[in-house]
C-alpha cells in the first residue's frame, strides 16, 4: 500500500537524530535552538519560536494580540476542530467564515459583516487569498500556513499575509518533528512581541531537542523534497485533467502548497477511495477532523465548505514515492470513477 503520508530522512541526515539520542538533553536545548535558526533561514522569517503543538502556537498568538474577551474571532470551518475549541475556551466567540466550493478560497468579503475582531486564516493546500483583501480588513490576522509549504501568490509567499503565521510540524507535514509547530512573524511590528514571547516561554511548552533533531534533519533535505513533490504534482495534475474531476489552482500568479495532492470529485468519495485501495494506494477525505465535519455542525451554516469537505480527496504526494508508484497513482487518478 502506498501510504498517504511518509516522512523521509536521508541516511546521512540520520546522524543529527542519533547524536541527539545519545545526549543527556531531553527538553529544549541546543538542537531546538539550531532548528529554529535553520527554520528562519529556510522559511525566510526574522523571528520564530518552536512549540510542542499547533494548539500552543495558536493560543500564544491569540494572547499576544490582546483581543477583548467575548469578541468575535473569524475562523475556517475547514481548519482542524481544535481551533474553534481553543477560541471558545479562551472566552472568544467563534465565527465561521465560509469557503468557495470550487476554489477553496475563504470568503473574505463576509468577515467585516460579522464584526470580527481578528481572523484566523486557514489556507487549504496553500490556496491564498488576495493580500489586498486581507489588508483591507483592518484587523489582526493569524495565518495557518501548515498546508502552504512553497505556496505563493502575486509575489507574496505563504506566511506573510498576517501578523503571525503558524506552521504545523505534525504528521503529514513536509517538515515534521513528530509533533509541534513553528510560530512566525513576517513583519517588524510584531517581531519584538514574538521575541518577548520566546524569552518567556517555559520549557514545558517549547519543542524538545528530540523533536527538533528530527525537524532539523528534514530541513536539510527540504529543497530536494520540494523538487520531487513539484514533479509529482505536475504529473498527477496532467492525469486528473483527463477526467471530469479537477484539482485546485492558485489564483493570479503563483503556486499552491505541497502538503498533499487534492482531487475535487464530481462523484461519490467512497467509490474513489475503494478504486484507489484496489490499486494499493491510500486515499482519504481531506478534511477529516475539521469543524465542518463535526456531527453538531449545522450543514446550512457554511455550504461552500461543506460541499468541498464532501468532495475533496487526498492522494499521496511525498518524496519517497518511486517512479513505479508514481505511475500507479497517476493511472488511478486518470481512471477515477
Amino acid at each position: 500500500m502506498i501510504p498517504l503520508y511518509c516522512s523521509f530522512i536521508r541516511r546521512k541526515d540520520m546522524d543529527t537524530v542519533l547524536s541527539c539520542l545519545v545526549t543527556d538533553s531531553v527538553g529544549p536545548g541546543e538542537y531546538t535552538e539550531k532548528f529554529v535558526k535553520n527554520a528562519k533561514g529556510v522559511f525566510g522569517f526574522d523571528t520564530a519560536v518552536a512549540v510542542r503543538s499547533p494548539y500552543i502556537a495558536l493560543s500564544l498568538a491569540l494572547e499576544r494580540l490582546g483581543i477583548p474577551k467575548e469578541a468575535a474571532i473569524g475562523l475556517s470551518p475547514l481548519a482542524p476542530a481544535y481551533q474553534a475549541q481553543l477560541v471558545a475556551s479562551m472566552g472568544y466567540t467563534p465565527v465561521f467564515i465560509d469557503h468557495d466550493a470550487d476554489t477553496a478560497l475563504p470568503k473574505i468579503d463576509t468577515i467585516k459583516a460579522q464584526a470580527c475582531a481578528a481572523y484566523i486564516l486557514f489556507e487549504p493546500f496553500g490556496m491564498m487569498p488576495d493580500k489586498t483583501l486581507i489588508d483591507e480588513l483592518g484587523i489582526p490576522v493569524i495565518e495557518d500556513a501548515s498546508q502552504s509549504l512553497d505556496a505563493q501568490r502575486d509575489g507574496f509567499k505563504a506566511g506573510t499575509l498576517g501578523n503571525f503565521a503558524i506552521y504545523g510540524l505534525e504528521q503529514g507535514s513536509p517538515v515534521t518533528s513528530g509533533g509541534g509547530a513553528l510560530l512566525f512573524t513576517a513583519n517588524k511590528r510584531d517581531s519584538s512581541v514574538l521575541k518577548n514571547c520566546a524569552e518567556a516561554l517555559s520549557g514545558e511548552l517549547t519543542l524538545t531537542d528530540y523533536n527538533a533533531a528530527l525537524g532539523l534533519a528534514q530541513l536539510r533535505s527540504l529543497e530536494r523534497s520540494k523538487e520531487r513533490r513539484r514533479e509529482l504534482e505536475a504529473k498527477f495534475r496532467m492525469e486528473l485533467a483527463r477526467t471530469r474531476h479537477h484539482g485546485l489552482n492558485q489564483p493570479g500568479e503563483g503556486t499552491g502548497g505541497l502538503w498533499s495532492f487534492a482531487a475535487i470529485l464530481e462523484t461519490g468519495m467512497r467509490d474513489a477511495i475503494q478504486h484507489a485501495k484496489r490499486n494499493g494506494i491510500e486515499a482519504a477525505p481531506a478534511f477529516e477532523g475539521s469543524s465542518v465535519m463535526d456531527q453538531g455542525f449545522p450543514e446550512s451554516l457554511c455550504p461552500g465548505a461543506r460541499s468541498l469537505a464532501m468532495r475533496c480527496l487526498l492522494f499521496p504526494l511525498h518524496e519517497k514515492i518511486s517512479s513505479k508508484d508514481a505511475g500507479t497513482i497517476a493511472k488511478v487518478l486518470a481512471t477515477l470513477p
